[in-house]
């Protein structure tokens, strides 16, 4: 790892750990800087580089009962997304196709050794894109839908959703083809 010297190695067993960076903030963080560690960390089977920042959402922990979807929970949220859309209620399918997208997003930063899938959905976007995850026209989808996604859980009316949730729709199809292996 070159000069890197992170701020915590944590060892589960003899051939299997944790490389750990602390940050306060994610501003300011060289995430080019920390997938390349990270890449260097995944060549040692057993062991993983993580990166945790004071504004961090969640733990793939799971001793802690909270873990990313699999790809194929993901699949089986999305038909369900589909039923719900089919009987009318746009709104559920939305936020359900939202947790899909995100959760995609996350175990894809996660698949290709980017740390940053415990970040907040704005840095996750937006480094995604910056690391050629998200194309420009999936950067520019996502983030009109990420407006309206926060538009409803914030207690607005969106008369108009059953477009956008289509295009949530094209766009979670879309992201789970071209990231699931």
């Amino acid at each position: 790892m070159g000069n890197y010297c992170p701020d915590l190695i944590a060892r589960k067993a003899s051939n299997e750990g944790y490389i750990i960076e602390l940050k306060n903030s994610i501003a300011k963080i060289s995430v080019d800087r920390y997938r390349e560690i990270a890449e260097i960390v995944a060549q040692h089977h057993g062991w993983r580089f993580l990166l945790i920042t004071g504004e961090d959402v969640s733990s793939d922990d799971p001793k802690d009962g909270i873990e990313l979807l699999t790809w194929e929970q993901m699949l089986q949220r999305q038909e369900q997304a589909q039923r719900f859309l089919a009987i009318g209620e746009v709104e559920v399918a939305f936020l359900y196709l939202w947790g899909v997208l995100e959760a995609a997003m996350r175990r894809q930063a996660k698949q290709v050794a980017i740390p940053i899938e415990r970040f907040p959905a704005n840095s996750l976007i937006n480094h995604l894109y910056s690391q050629g995850e998200l194309s420009m026209e999936q950067f520019d989808q996502v983030r009109v839908i990420q407006a309206i996604r926060d538009r409803l859980i914030h207690g607005y009316q969106l008369p108009n959703l059953g477009e956008p949730a289509k295009q949530l729709q094209l766009l979670v199809n879309e992201s789970i083809a071209t990231w699931k292996l």
